[in-house]
């Protein structure tokens, strides 16, 4: 198994340049660690077409809307009780429990979906070289001898370049 290759630059331009330049070799996976986000070129291509944003209000849409549905269905058609005189579709009193399970299904549906995406586009949960903060680091792991020969010819620009362990 190859080893990795972990360069440090001095600014986000050169780590975006770098990027740009590896991932159109396409030597091997690409990986930045930075203190903030790094925008790169071709990065929007990468981007999933879902967020968990939206995920979040969707399903807490659902949610809430499913929740009201068959309150008020229970009240109307399966369980009608008349109880001091009020209305037989008496829908503002649904409200707050529908909202409170409209927030638990977004609350969960961000849960899931978080992991899920993060490992589909590309990203790893755990790394300890993404927790630093004094540095543009990057790491590719080369397919090969002749990959990792190129990919460190297209690093000469960075701070640093050592192998890590695979």
């Amino acid at each position: 198994m190859m080893p990795v290759l972990i360069a440090r630059f001095r600014s986000a331009g050169g780590l975006a340049d770098a990027v740009v330049r590896l991932r159109a070799e396409n030597l091997g996976p690409v990986e930045i660690h930075s203190p903030h986000p790094v925008v790169v070129e071709d990065d929007f291509s990468r981007r999933p077409m879902v967020s968990v944003p939206v995920i979040a209000l969707i399903a807490g849409m659902t949610g809430f809307l499913i929740s009201l549905v068959l309150q008020i269905y229970a009240d109307l058609a399966d369980y009608l009780l008349d109880i001091g005189g009020r209305p037989p579709n008496s829908w503002p009193a649904f409200i707050p429990t529908a909202f409170e399970n409209g927030i638990l299904c977004a609350v969960l549906a961000g849960f899931a979906s978080f992991p899920i995406l993060a490992m589909r586009s590309g990203g790893h949960l755990s790394r300890p070289l993404g927790a630093l903060r004094d540095g543009y680091f990057l790491t590719v792991r080369p397919r090969g001898e002749e990959a990792r020969k190129k990919a460190r010819r297209l690093l000469r620009e960075a701070e640093t370049v050592e192998e890590g362990p695979p």
